[in-house]
């Protein structure tokens, strides 16, 4: 079973995660000082799932979690829905369609947005589903994740080797 590690420098006194008390100290993730997260983490043995291996679903969980306390810990409570949203889509993805073994995770607060990056260790280009018919129960996770971040006025993409995706959100309340 992996870890997910990241550098880690002490949260500043007083400076609490509201209502994730403990969770960033958990498998050595936590908020560092300077806005970043990084993590990675073991997955199952690759290739297209319809159903996800419970440990895999429960990493996916937990990377949104850290990502609900890295902004709850940014005071960017506002953006939580979106954010959970575009994270579980995102690492799903990663989980599903890598065929690979690792699934990175990274979240960073730079020049007034949020940037969310999810990568694989394998290559391979994904490209979103458009022809998910109305009683389809797949194939929509990119789409979605199209829709939120260009509701909130961001950007994303699939860098050229195929092997993350990565969101740019416009930072919404909090200490940017």
């Amino acid at each position: 079973m992996g870890t997910a590690t990241a550098p880690s420098t002490t949260l500043p006194a007083g400076k609490g995660l509201a209502g994730h008390e403990g969770l960033p100290h958990r498998n050595g993730v936590r908020p560092r000082s300077e806005g970043q997260l990084e993590t990675t983490f073991d997955i199952s043995q690759g290739g297209t799932r319809e159903v996800l291996p419970r440990r895999d679903a429960a990493r996916v969980g937990a990377m949104r979690r850290i990502a609900r306390a890295f902004l709850a810990y940014h005071e960017l409570d506002p953006m939580e829905f979106v954010v959970s949203l575009i994270v579980s889509e995102l690492v799903t993805n990663a989980v599903i369609h890598s065929c690979g073994r690792k699934v990175g995770f990274d979240m960073a607060l730079r020049d007034g947005h949020l940037h969310i990056v999810v990568r694989n260790d394998r290559t391979g280009v994904c490209i979103p589903n458009c022809a998910a018919s109305d009683n389809d129960e797949h194939g929509r996770g990119l789409q979605l994740v199209a829709f939120a971040v260009r509701e909130v006025g961001g950007t994303w993409g699939i860098e050229d080797d195929g092997m993350a995706v990565a969101c740019h959100l416009p930072v919404t309340g909090g200490t940017q």
